[in-house]
């Protein structure tokens, strides 16, 4: 209209008068990001490492491979971040605390480790892929094994300063233990190895290697955890105190 003033883009976003078009954008942006992360995923899960391309993650999603660029350096970009949210889960489901015995806790987490490498059978493939020829992958697959393995020798070293554990070596009984799994779980979940008459069911399998960790390390793994040095204060919710337990 003649005479009325332009109002530049600039001026109208100190004004606040572009927050809805903003916002679209941004959360675009964010929707871009994420299809192009799902969609490497079934491609790595599918091809694997070494033969995914950008053309490969891009076909399916109506992206370009100019918006790819403008989240992703390279597939070995991608790759990582795709990685690191399955290693980040993995990780963490070693922290949660479930189970009223030492061989229930153990076979929780057990349990939710194969399942993690079951949900995730194509990637993990393309990930111990990886980690043998790139050296960064390779550091984070290392970084993963050492985090489990700290957490299981913290583990163990608390339940034998409780007097809970038949006399180890903490660091030693660690490392074999957290190797047993990773490589079970490897080999069950990953490789599909099952070269027996009768087909081994995840659980089954769970319950073994639960049982072989808690013989090999703790005096009665089916005692009741009650209340006891372990217990240390914390603050509820709402200002009382109350006693809360760690990992026992």
């Amino acid at each position: 209209m003649a005479g009325k003033r332009r109002i530049t883009r600039s001026a109208a976003v100190r004004r606040g008068a572009l927050p809805t078009e903003l916002r679209r954008t941004r959360n675009s942006a964010e929707t871009s990001e994420r299809i192009l992360l799902e969609a490497a995923r079934r491609v790595f899960a599918d091809k694997g490492y070494i033969r995914a391309t950008v053309q490969d993650i891009i076909e399916s999603t109506g992206l370009s491979r100019g918006t790819f660029y403008l989240y992703f350096r390279s597939t070995d970009d991608i790759f990582v971040r795709t990685i690191t949210e399955v290693v980040d889960d993995i990780v963490a489901s070693s922290r949660v605390r479930s189970g009223h015995t030492l061989r229930e806790r153990v076979y929780d987490n057990n349990l939710r480790y194969f399942e993690i490498f079951g949900a995730n059978r194509g990637l993990l493939r393309a990930f111990f892929e990886a980690s043998y020829v790139d050296p960064e992958i390779g550091r984070k697959r290392a970084e993963m094994r050492s985090a489990y393995i700290i957490r299981v020798r913290d583990h163990l070293e608390r339940q034998r300063q409780l007097g809970r554990c038949l006399p180890i070596d903490p660091d030693a009984a660690a490392l074999s233990l957290a190797m047993m799994v990773e490589g079970t779980a490897q080999s069950f979940a990953i490789q599909k190895m099952e070269p027996f008459e009768r087909p081994l069911e995840l659980k089954r399998l769970c319950k073994e290697v639960t049982e072989i960790w808690c013989r090999a390390v703790y005096t009665d793994p089916d005692r009741p955890l009650t209340p006891g040095p372990e217990m240390v204060p914390a603050i509820a919710s709402g200002g009382k105190r109350k006693r809360q337990r760690r990992d026992a």
